[in-house]
């Protein structure tokens, strides 16, 4: 199981089983509506059903997992990620990319040579940089149409063309 870690249950709200999320960087709304979600709390893991969803505040969502019922049940999920497989994906992906997508992509240069490999991707304001990294030595390559030319994903393998002097950064 590729597992996708798409937030933590943080808290109980209120008295109905109402359970706050908190997002991680991996998280996508279409994502709580998956037939092949899982709690994972510790060494155990059960599917779970989103019953229904709210955005909380920014970074959190408000939900209802089928079979918790109230407070009691919410308190003894605090603290479980709530977990896709990203392998058995039964709704669309999502818009942007995110981090589990593109982790461990090879990274080429137009002549065919490996930069090396995608080891995080950062949100930022303006674009998502991809983290590179070869041995010790780390590259930062926007995620931009005029740099990253194209992404195999059959084949794991991202092809950029860099600006002058962005790898001597």
């Amino acid at each position: 199981m590729a597992a996708v870690v798409l937030g933590q249950l943080v808290k109980p709200l209120g008295l109905r089983g109402e359970l706050k999320l908190r997002e991680s960087e991996d998280f996508w709304p279409a994502a709580l509506e998956s037939e092949h979600l899982q709690l994972v709390q510790a060494d155990e893991q059960r599917r779970v059903r989103v019953q229904r969803v709210r955005v909380h505040t920014p970074g959190m969502r408000a939900l209802y997992l089928e079979g918790v019922a109230d407070r009691t049940a919410a308190e003894a999920v605090v603290g479980a990620e709530l977990v896709i497989d990203a392998d058995e994906l039964d709704v669309p992906e999502p818009a942007e990319r995110r981090r589990f997508q593109v982790l461990d992509l090879e990274v080429v240069l137009p002549d065919d040579s490996v930069l090396g490999r995608v080891v995080d991707l950062m949100q930022m304001p303006a674009h998502a940089v991809f983290v590179v990294r070869d041995g010790a030595q780390e590259y930062l390559i926007p995620d931009t149409p005029h740099i990253v030319r194209e992404i195999d994903w059959s084949a794991k393998r991202m092809r950029i063309e860099p600006i002058p002097g962005l790898l001597e950064l």
